[in-house]
């Protein structure tokens, strides 16, 4: 096993139009097809398929005002959004941006000979920045599906993809047409 694909945060609240934080609706099912898109290529080569979702505790109310109490564990909110991938090998909490803030996933990965991630989910400038960077300071190559990467806005979406092709991560081939 050489890559992974990491769907980061395809989360009720950061996806439906109604959700505590969610991202530009126009980007939704763009991201949605090539997400799964994605997740099909990525079994049908062998890869692993791995859910990363946040999981925001409840007593921590100043952090949880700025995110607008969004993603709260146990919420609705919370809960991954039933049009997003569901078939995957995995799945790994997190309370904040970067998904390798929970040591168990580059343990796992390291454990199933990962050396690639492919990133698809939200947002842009944030959690899928944060978990970008997180992967190239442990030595993972990064590649971005772009397709499958939202925001707030689509400015913000290609600030946030531009900068994190200058700090080192590709782009990946998985989620566009013909995959």
């Amino acid at each position: 096993m050489s890559a992974a694909l990491l769907l980061i945060d395809l989360q009720v609240d950061f996806l439906a139009a109604d959700g505590r934080m969610p991202i530009a609706q126009e980007q939704v099912g763009e991201l949605l097809q090539a997400a799964r898109s994605a997740a099909k290529e990525a079994r049908r080569r062998g890869w692993l398929v791995v859910a990363i979702g946040n999981e925001f505790p409840r007593w921590n109310v100043l952090v949880n005002l700025v995110q607008r109490f969004a993603a709260l564990k146990g919420s609705a909110g919370a809960a991954w959004d039933a049009r997003a991938p569901r078939d995957r090998v995995a799945y790994f909490a997190k309370r904040l941006p970067s998904a390798f803030t929970n040591p168990e996933l580059d343990i796992w990965l390291r454990a199933h000979g990962v050396t690639t991630v492919h990133l698809a989910g939200v947002m842009a400038g944030a959690c899928v920045a944060a978990t970008a960077k997180g992967a190239l300071k442990r030595g993972y190559a990064v590649k971005l599906i772009e397709k499958g990467i939202g925001a707030p806005s689509a400015r913000s979406r290609l600030s946030a993809l531009e900068r994190l092709r200058r700090a080192g991560c590709g782009v990946s081939e998985l989620g566009e047409a013909g995959c």
